[in-house]
Formats: C-alpha cells, structure tokens, sequence
C-alpha cells in the first residue's frame, strides 16, 4: 500500500539524450502530479469474416504529464533550467542570482530543451519509476491573492525504466510570499492585482522513426513559443483600458519574494521581466453587485532591446542546476 506523502519526486539533468542521470537529484515536493508512460495501440484492421475487433500490436510509447509545486527558490531553479537556456550567474558571498532566459537554439539534435531524468518512487517496497529524456514544454506560474505561488511544469518524453529507489534530501527553503511581493506595468506600481499566471509554452513534441526503438527518437518544436498572460485586477481607472484600446506594448515586472534571508539583508526572489506585453482581451464587464474586476489575457512578444521575450531572475542560496 502506498500514499501520497510517501511519495519521492526528483529531476536530475542530463548531459546528453539517449543517457539517463540520476547523480545530481534534485528533490522537489510535489503538490501533485501525473508523469505517466502511455502505450499507443494498433488494431489489426483486416476483414476476415468476423465481427469482433482484430489483435492488438503494441504501438508508439510516450511520456507526457506535469508536477505543481508550491514555489520555493531552489525549486523553481530546477523549473525554469528545464524550459529555458542555462542562466548566467553572478554570485555575492552566499546569494546566487541566476538570470534564466529562453533558449534561441535547440539544446541538441535530439533534444530541444536539456534532457532530464524524473524519478518516481511511490512509497511501496518495489522499485521507482525512471522517466529518461524528458523535456519541459512548458511552465505556469500562478499567484493568488492570499495564496503561495504555485508552479506547474508540463513535461514530455522520452524513455522508461525502473530503478531503485533513491533517498531524498530536502531544503529547508520556504515558499514565495504572496504579501511580500509587487507588479508593476510600465514602470508605475500596480495595487489592484488580484491575480497572475504567466504561461510559457515551448511547443515541444516527441517524434518517432522507423528503428527498434518504440521511445521518441527526438524531441523538436513544432510552433514559435509563447508567452502568456492572463490576470484580474480590480476596476480602479480608465489606464489600463486605454492602455488596450490603444493597443500598447508596455513592460511588465512580477517580483515575489521568500522569507527565506541567503545572507544579511537579501532573501530568496524572483522577478519575472517582460520588456513587451500587449493586452489581447480587457472585457469591461459587470459580474454582480460587487466591485468590477477585469479578467485580462495578455501576450508577450520579443524585444529586440532585451533580445528576448522574457527574463526570469532567480536569487537564492543555490549555486547551480
């Protein structure tokens, strides 16, 4: 019998696709998730004078599925590593700001984004579940007002096998504060925000090819990435609806910050920059006898300035992914 909270989850970076690491774990505390190995079916299709449905052959084999953790600095890290470019990283003492930005070039001939390994183990006494050459095709991150920050990473691939279960050890990190975090649009503070979630969205789909291997033979984009955005603020003034009407590109900073102190005065934090952000619905709407809130949708665009669409910068006490 197994639980949920025995449960294990870990990523651990590859260097190449095709070869599965599990040396450099990183533990995350899943809120939940649903990574599973899915096994395509062919129906012999040949008439033979009966009615019943023809055999069964085994098909294409896929993993596909996402994992929602609450944010803490050091797990977001491992996050944003498998959907974006490795970060630069300056270091001061103790605290390490990594700046993640997503990558203009495949990781490899196989692989868009770096491959990792997922491991799974489910609290029982058998082996753990080991996903090989995966990639992040996309991650959420959603902030509500009184609420921790949540992130949610889609992932596909890749290959299957089963390990033995590897101890876990966990950071003592806390989670992004939804009380100690700000928004601005266009550089003016923003008081009115109810809610955020930012979606990044890699466009990542595994591919097969005629050998004796039934797993993806790659991992490759299929459409340009997007990002996007959708919130609600509260109906305070015409600003950000003339801001729509006008059809204006502005910037847009997300910070949130931990209570989790690195060294003397700096805690873990993450600023969330887009340098180019177009509101693509603003519905001026009643909902009820209430306050009147907007339900926004937005998109990011690239800016040639910034030479790239978006810029997740990470502080926090880890050195590296």
């Amino acid at each position: 019998m197994s639980y949920g909270m025995d449960a294990r989850i870990g990523i651990s970076f590859q260097n190449s696709y095709g070869t599965a690491n599990t040396a450099s774990m990183h533990w995350l505390e899943p809120v939940s998730e649903s990574v599973v190995l899915n096994k395509a079916q062919n129906t012999q299709k040949g008439v033979r004078g009966i009615y019943d449905k023809g055999q069964l052959y085994e098909g294409v084999n896929t993993i596909a599925g996402d994992i929602v953790i609450e944010a803490r600095a050091n797990s977001l890290g491992v996050l944003l590593t498998s959907v974006c470019n490795s970060p630069t990283t300056v270091t001061s003492a103790a605290l390490y700001t990594h700046t993640f930005k997503p990558r203009a070039a495949d990781h490899s001939l196989p692989s868009a984004e770096r491959p990792f390994t997922y491991h799974k183990f489910l609290g029982d006494t058998g082996s753990a579940q080991q996903y090989s050459d995966m990639n992040g095709t996309a991650l959420e991150l959603s902030i509500n007002n009184g609420e921790l920050m949540t992130a949610r990473l889609n992932m596909v691939g890749g290959s299957f096998d089963r390990s033995a279960a590897i101890a876990a050890t966990y950071g003592t990190t806390e989670p992004l504060d939804w009380s100690i975090s700000s928004m601005s649009f266009a550089g003016v503070g923003v008081s009115n925000l109810r809610q955020f979630t930012l979606t990044q969205d890699n466009m990542l789909e595994v591919q097969h090819v005629i050998d004796t291997d039934k797993f993806p033979a790659r991992i490759k984009r299929t459409d340009m990435r997007s990002i996007n955005v959708a919130g609600t603020i509260l109906f305070d003034d015409q600003a950000q609806a003339d801001i729509f009407l006008a059809q204006t590109t502005q910037a847009v900073k997300l910070y949130m910050r931990g209570n989790t102190a690195v060294q003397s005065g700096y805690y873990d934090a993450l600023l969330v920059d887009i340098p180019a952000l177009r509101y693509t619905e603003f519905p001026l709407v009643i909902g009820g006898p209430g306050q009147v809130e907007v339900s926004f949708k937005a998109e990011a665009t690239y800016h040639p300035s910034s030479a790239t669409a978006i810029a997740y910068v990470l502080a926090c006490g880890k050195a590296g992914f």
